[in-house]
């Protein structure tokens, strides 16, 4: 009886229905199957962990986050951003050419079950933007089916790329993955680009009758085009700052310090007197820049102290920081 109560109840598990683009966006979380290497010294730093979310009507790809860390909160919220910004800045940074117009604010969004994505931070932020979270019941697999087998579909696709590690880890095939290893974190995310958008988009999808997901999403899009963000120019910031993992720091004399990198602003000058805690906003792929509060719901752009400093991800700054203790330590005691 109480299987009766769900909606579609009458679809059979497995062949969940959705009629409009945005209005179930499906969120799933797997491990890559494939080693990667550092950037800085070709050494390899394990398997990434790939997030991925699915819009049902039309089985577009709305957006994908890649990252070494466990998926959590602000996992979620980076990926959410992916899904309702345009895409083409981002491809543009990864030097991918795709035609990737699918977008907008999900209705509801389909999460895992777990703690870690239930944050006061995500809540509040799809409260103000109209989004309801729905999380996966325990036990109830159908819930999540189509993402899983995309998932998989990739996972397949992922077997003929160097360091691959195959479906199990352990073994010969392990062993084989970490002397063939050569790929960057940014390369295997050149490689999902392109994979899901110039391949699976423009592939026939049995779900959608031998559709395209890239001829479905524009057949479809009419009734999802309110689910835009508005068309001012800090509107795109705006939500991405909205979604951003937050720090919180004291202004010292000479700056504001997050990850061991300094940050300048002129408006600090006033503000370091008052030895008042600042709320930050980072993105972790990019701390050239934070956004820091300046109340009342307003943030202001802060750069680096030395704008001379490349720009640099939060895993890279950390993965780097045991090699400038060495370094400190050397030049101390020779």
């Amino acid at each position: 009886m109480a299987r009766a109560a769900l909606p579609n109840a009458a679809v059979a598990p497995g062949t969940f229905q959705v009629r409009h683009p945005l209005d179930i966006v499906q969120v799933d979380h797997t491990q890559a199957d494939i080693l990667l290497v550092s950037e800085l010294d070709g050494q390899i730093i394990g398997r990434p962990w790939l997030s991925v979310a699915l819009d049902v009507a039309t089985r577009c790809v709305l957006g994908f986050y890649v990252a070494m860390e466990r998926p959590g909160a602000a996992t979620v919220s980076l990926l959410l951003s992916r899904v309702v910004l345009r895409k083409e800045p981002w491809l543009e940074r990864l030097g991918v050419e795709a035609d990737w117009p699918m977008r907008g604010i999900p209705r509801t969004l389909h999460l895992d079950n777990a703690a870690e994505f239930k944050s006061r931070a995500l809540r509040s932020g799809c409260r103000e933007y109209g989004i309801e979270l729905m999380y996966r019941p325990v036990g109830k697999q159908h819930f999540g089916g189509h993402i899983e087998r995309l998932n998989r579909t990739l996972m397949e696709r992922v077997r003929g790329l160097p360091g691959s590690t195959g479906s199990s880890v352990k073994g010969r095939k392990a062993r084989q993955a970490e002397k063939t290893a050569s790929l960057t974190l940014k390369q295997f995310e050149q490689w999902l680009a392109v994979e899901i958008g110039r391949r699976y988009h423009c592939s026939p999808h049995r779900g959608l009758m031998g559709l395209q997901p890239a001829q479905k999403w524009p057949e479809t899009w009419r009734a999802a085009d309110s689910r835009c963000l508005p068309t001012q120019p800090d509107a795109e910031l705006k939500f991405l700052i909205r979604f951003l993992p937050v720090a919180t720091q004291t202004i010292q004399r000479d700056a504001l310090k997050l990850f061991l990198i300094r940050y300048w602003h002129p408006l600090f000058a006033a503000w370091r007197e008052t030895r008042r805690s600042v709320t930050i906003r980072f993105h972790p792929e990019d701390l050239s820049r934070i956004f820091v509060s300046a109340g009342k719901g307003s943030f202001v752009e802060v750069r680096y102290a030395d704008l001379r400093r490349p720009s640099i991800s939060l895993f890279e700054q950390r993965a780097s920081i045991p090699a400038m203790r060495r370094t400190f330590a050397l030049l101390i005691f020779p």
